[in-house]
């Protein structure tokens, strides 16, 4: 989704995208892939969540 949207994606965004496991987390991020701004974006719902 991310590069059909032509977006820059870092090899870290790619390497955290491409190994992650949790389905969940892989759903919300395809959810979010389509409205970001930035590849980085994706994750910023995850860290304001391991804030709390």
């Amino acid at each position: 989704m991310l590069e059909v949207r032509l977006l820059s994606i870092s090899d870290d965004v790619r390497e955290r995208i491409t190994t992650c496991t949790d389905h969940v987390r892989l759903d919300d991020w395809l959810d979010r892939a389509g409205t970001v701004e930035r590849a980085e974006d994706l994750f910023r719902a995850d860290a304001e969540l391991d804030r709390e």
